[in-house]
């Protein structure tokens, strides 16, 4: 799987200057307007926006942002029109690229969405000439850890280490989970740890992960990702390339996710 997600972006702006954390409560912010104008306002009844929150609270996003994102959407707060839309590009190597976007401007967005992927040699193409090389799926970052109950009244409950293969046999029992596989994560101290990458196809991923939170696993992300159906080999010298307008990209306030079909 190649892409560039949110979570990855929430990880370094925990320690990214106050500008970086600004551009990125920006995006959260967006996402969650968004998903709250879409399918309302409560987290427990529109899926999409408990992602968003959580994607929120995950970044440090102060509470008052996230409400007043929410009421954005559903229209009791600022009124503010925020549109969903991808662009698609071939970029050095001939890899392709989706550019998901939200943005006020749409004229402005796609503009500037083209200089980017035209000052690094790749070009846009039309809707269609790359999406159709990836599937939408879920994907749910596992810690091997379970819920302890505090004993004491008035206690937090704690998490309490699992065995690594004892968890990914007890997942592996979920009904939906597509693929698993062993990864390694970094804590905010640079300490790395193991987690269980769960792959689900999107219309299984809201019950599976209820599934795995049912059986009191430590859930670190979940979240909708795009998976290229075949990788693309690259040189080193376009891989240099790509990696470099997918960082501009991916800087720029209206840009959400990039995704890359590069092995």
């Amino acid at each position: 799987m190649s892409g560039h997600s949110k979570w990855a972006k929430i990880k370094r702006a925990k320690g990214a200057n106050d500008a970086k954390r600004g551009a990125l409560f920006t995006k959260l912010g967006r996402n969650i307007t968004v998903a709250a104008s879409e399918g309302g306002g409560d987290p427990d009844m529109n899926f999409a926006l408990r992602l968003a929150v959580d994607k929120a609270k995950a970044a440090n996003m102060p509470s008052d942002n996230i409400e007043r994102a929410i009421k954005k959407g559903t229209g009791e707060g600022e009124k503010v029109q925020i549109t969903r839309i991808s662009y698609e590009a071939l970029g050095p190597g001939g890899t392709g690229i989706i550019i998901d976007c939200q943005t006020d401007n749409t004229n402005r967005t796609v503009a500037e969405v083209r200089k980017l992927v035209e000052s690094a040699g790749g070009k846009m193409v039309a809707v269609g000439s790359v999406s159709w090389q990836f599937e939408e799926k879920g994907l749910i970052t596992v810690i091997p850890a379970k819920v302890k109950k505090a004993e004491k009244y008035g206690a937090e409950d704690t998490w309490e280490q699992v065995d690594l293969e004892e968890a990914q046999l007890e997942l592996l029992e979920t009904e939906g989970i597509e693929d698993m596989s062993e990864s390694s994560a970094e804590d905010d101290d640079g300490n790395t740890y193991r987690v269980l990458e769960v792959l689900t196809d999107k219309t299984d991923f809201a019950s599976v992960l209820k599934s795995i939170e049912e059986q009191t696993f430590r859930v670190e992300s979940a979240e909708l990702v795009k998976v290229a159906k075949e990788q693309v080999a690259l040189s080193d010298e376009d891989r240099k390339r790509l990696d470099a307008v997918v960082e501009s990209l991916d800087d720029h306030d209206d840009v959400d996710s990039v995704w890359t079909n590069a092995a």
